[in-house]
């Protein structure tokens, strides 16, 4: 037995040649480079490779020239074919031929060598590797178009809805697409385009897994312990605004197609999209990073249509205001300002506010107070800027209110009100009686076009109809009808006033009925003729004395205000308010009282729309343009509340007039309130632009989103989560609302409690 051999039939280890049982007929041994035809010679394998086992190889067919590669056989193992019975080895069989004797290969002895047989890879092949070796090296190749794209459109699913679509990005482009950034949306399928508005997100999301399953909170929860997480892309919803037919902005009748290409407009032609252009900046456009919202004062359709700041305390409404002032004065707007806390009355100073000032720092901007600032209080009442040098103390004209605003102002009931408006006839024809007023039949003709409604009686004051209603109470009296039945007579001269009697009388009917009469006294021109103040009131007689005496009281309390027909004093300077970039302070911090600072109100606003009125004629007959007019009235519910409106329909109405035409005469009212709610549906009817600061009361937001039908839901989500000084902006030149990092105010402002 030679030593190659082990007595089994099966060669040793590094033995040369092999010996064993033969092969059948017709088999085949490989040898190194070709194939043998030789069945009882096994010989070596080929060059580099090992033997398969103890048993011979089955030959594939292939040819002896081209490269080669080794090729597992079907059923070998790593060890090679397994032995068959008796010791002997089978040939293991290929596709092409069915096992032996219906049995599967058996088990491989891990210590015996691997096997193999080579064949040629075919030259097509070759090439197709060489080609994505090349592919692999140059990258895949992009269309120039989609490499500006930022996103995909989404595929629809049930849960969608009109008008928003679903945005799908990398990674890599999540940062690209933030809220509130307007993109173009190409749908290649049906050649349309699409201009949206990020509305919600961009949100990340794991690819392969849902985020909320146990995998993904199981990577992300162990942040600290594994290095492994999972790759994520970004999940936008764009809400779309129009579609783009030639070059303009129309109602989409369709959806963007799946996968259409999703680009960034650039802040100038968003700015232009947006309608954000103008030479008044009100602060930057949240989502861009030096879009500014502007607005152009000179543009009939912004300013003159009606504004509301709104928001709850420390939002940044009076900052805001602040800002108003400085860029509506820098504009040559003439600026008037309704102030009943006295925080604008040093404007004209440079603020000196820490924060503000790292604000406008950031900003690129620098304090600065504003021009032409003139400050009007009433007399009588002190200013929070009392050394001001253009400060001007009024008083108020009894001729111009309206006599049934005055009665609404003044809570009068209705037997009152019926009394007042009597003394006011009365004292009409009084007037007339004395040569007072009207004097000339042009002054006759005047007399006509009254409209009480929405003003006063010419020349009248408080004190000729206190004259009136004290000689209706003088004839009521038991000395006043005895007079007037000719049984006694009382001279005027010895007898004390019975409206000082009053002074201090209430409305309460028991308490007027006990005050005693001592007679008459009148304080006006009336008195050179009592007689004839005597015939007037008789011949319009009345009774109820207690009514007339709770009349009196009110009257006499607001005559003691001191605030109508004051001596040599001034009334307001409507003209001068007008002048252009002039701002003009309203100071009420000094009232108390909010009946008194709607008679202000209310007075002053007929006067500016009267004065505007004659300089819009003036204007027209010289073909020029008027100046704009802005009025903001702070506290706006006070002003203008719910229960005051039901209360007082004649001065809304009023106010109503003076904002429709003021539209059409560049005069534009801001109202500022943090209390919206008390805002009547009549008074916010009035409102078409909004600057909305936080408000935490969700059914206040819903009440708004109703007013305001224009701003979309995923705004107002975010109004009680606003910071200080941002807001959510709706103007009518914009062309959907925007939230907005309002620029800090470079003017001082008083902090008051």
């Amino acid at each position: 037995m030679s030593m190659a051999d082990d007595g089994r039939g099966q060669r040793a280890p590094g033995a040369g040649t092999f010996r064993g049982q033969p092969a059948a007929s017709g088999q085949a041994a490989t040898r190194s480079g070709g194939v043998s035809e030789d069945p009882g010679n096994w010989g070596d394998p080929p060059p580099g490779h090992r033997a398969a086992g103890n048993g011979p190889f089955r030959p594939e067919a292939r040819p002896t020239n081209g490269p080669t590669r080794p090729v597992p056989m079907p059923g070998m193992g790593v060890g090679g074919p397994p032995p068959g019975k008796n010791g002997q080895h089978r040939a293991v069989p290929t596709a092409a031929a069915p096992v032996m004797n219906g049995k599967a290969p058996g088990p491989v002895s891990p210590r015996e060598p691997d096997s193999a047989v080579v064949r040629p890879t075919p030259t097509k092949t070759l090439h197709e590797l060489d080609e994505l070796r090349n592919q692999a090296h140059t990258g895949p190749q992009v269309d120039p178009e989609l490499a500006a794209a930022v996103g995909f459109t989404h595929f629809d699913v049930t849960s969608s809805q009109d008008n928003l679509i679903t945005v799908l990005l990398t990674r890599e482009d999540l940062h690209l697409l933030a809220s509130q950034t307007l993109v173009r949306v190409r749908s290649r399928e049906d050649n349309r385009a699409y201009l949206g508005v990020v509305v919600r997100g961009p949100f990340a999301e794991p690819n392969a897994v849902p985020a909320n399953s146990t995998m993904a909170i199981g990577v992300v929860t162990h942040g600290k312990k594994l290095a492994y997480t999972f790759d994520y892309h970004g999940r936008a919803e764009i809400e779309i605004v129009g579609e783009e037919v030639e070059g303009t902005l129309k109602p989409p009748r369709f959806r963007p197609r799946p996968q259409s290409p999703v680009f960034l407009l650039d802040e100038a032609e968003s700015a232009r999209v947006l309608g954000v252009g103008g030479d008044m900046c009100l602060g930057l456009v949240v989502g861009y990073e030096k879009m500014e919202a502007r607005l152009n004062p000179r543009d009939k359709s912004i300013l003159p249509r009606h504004t509301g700041i709104i928001g709850t305390t420390g939002g940044g409404k009076s900052t805001t205001v602040a800002t108003l002032i400085h860029r509506a004065q820098a504009d040559g707007i003439a600026t008037i300002v309704f102030d009943v806390e006295g925080e604008y009355t040093h404007v004209d100073q440079p603020t000196d506010h820490a924060a503000m000032l790292e604000a406008l720092k950031r900003r690129g901007q620098r304090p600065q107070g504003v021009k032409d600032l003139h400050i009007h209080h009433l007399t009588g009442r002190d200013s929070l800027n009392p050394r001001h040098r253009n400060k001007h103390a009024f008083s108020l004209k009894f001729s111009s209110l309206s006599p049934y605003a005055l009665a609404e102002i003044l809570d009068m009931s209705d037997a009152q009100q019926e009394r007042f408006l009597k003394a006011y006839d009365v004292t009409k024809l009084l007037l007339e009686d004395f040569n007072i007023y009207p004097q000339t039949e042009e002054e006759r003709r005047q007399v006509l076009d009254v409209d009480e409604l929405s003003t006063g009686f010419p020349h009248m004051t408080i004190d000729h109809v206190l004259d009136v209603v004290s000689a209706y109470i003088y004839s009521l009296s038991d000395e006043g009808k005895s007079e007037t039945r000719g049984r006694s007579r009382a001279t005027p001269r010895k007898q004390a006033s019975l409206l000082e009697e009053n002074d201090d009388a209430e409305a309460d009917p028991d308490v007027t009925a006990k005050a005693p009469s001592r007679g008459l006294m009148l304080r006006t021109e009336f008195k050179s003729n009592f007689g004839r103040v005597m015939a007037r009131v008789m011949a319009q007689s009345s009774r109820h004395e207690i009514s007339w005496k709770a009349l009196a009281s009110k009257l006499h309390r607001l005559r003691r205000l001191g605030i109508f027909d004051v001596g040599n004093e001034q009334g307001v300077a409507y003209e001068s308010m007008l002048t252009p970039g002039r701002v003009s302070v309203i100071d009420l911090s000094d009232t108390d009282s909010p009946q008194l600072n709607n008679l202000v109100i209310a007075d002053i606003l007929r006067g500016l729309q009267e004065a505007q009125e004659r300089r819009y004629e003036r204007a027209n007959a010289k073909d020029q343009s008027v100046t704009p007019v802005l009025i903001i009235i702070e506290e706006a519910h006070e002003f203008l509340s719910a229960n005051r409106i039901a209360q007082m329909p004649v001065l809304f109405e009023q106010v109503a007039k003076i904002a429709k035409r003021g539209r059409k005469r560049w005069m534009g009212l801001v109202f500022v309130t943090q209390l919206p709610q008390h805002l009547p549906n009549e008074v916010l009817g009035l409102i078409n632009n909004f600057v909305i600061h936080k408000i935490a009361d969700s059914s206040v937001i819903s009440r708004m989103q109703k007013t305001a039908g224009s701003i979309d839901e995923s705004l107002w989500n975010r109004v009680s989560r606003l910071a200080p000084g941002q807001a959510l902006v709706s103007f009518s030149n914009f062309t959907r609302p925007l939230m907005v990092a309002v620029d800090p105010a470079p003017v001082k402002r008083l902090l008051v409690e």
